[in-house]
């Protein structure tokens, strides 16, 4: 099971907003997956298959394993399917 973790300064603002619509995505397309969210001071970034955060948080979390998936306008949610559903794509190569 694929694991996606959303990561934002405090972990219940805007993360759990992109958890909420990651989850809704991965359901409409009928990707096995668990979605969680996290502050960027909690996460484990190694221990996630991918991170959906924002360019101030990826830059911090570049060096880790898993895929990221960066997004700044955080109501596209157009753009947070086409992203992630190109990563997992990337990741199932």
């Amino acid at each position: 099971m694929l694991k996606v973790t959303t990561v934002c300064g405090a972990g219940v603002g805007s993360s759990m907003m992109l958890r909420i619509f990651a989850d809704q995505i991965l359901q409409e397309e009928g990707i096995d997956a668990v979605v969680e969210c996290s502050d960027i001071g909690s996460v484990d970034p190694n221990s996630t298959d991918i991170i959906i955060t924002t360019s101030d948080f990826a830059n911090i979390l570049r060096n880790s394993s898993a895929k990221i998936v960066k997004i700044d306008n955080l109501m596209d949610k157009a753009y947070l399917k086409e992203q992630l559903i190109n990563t997992i794509n990337e990741i199932n190569k």
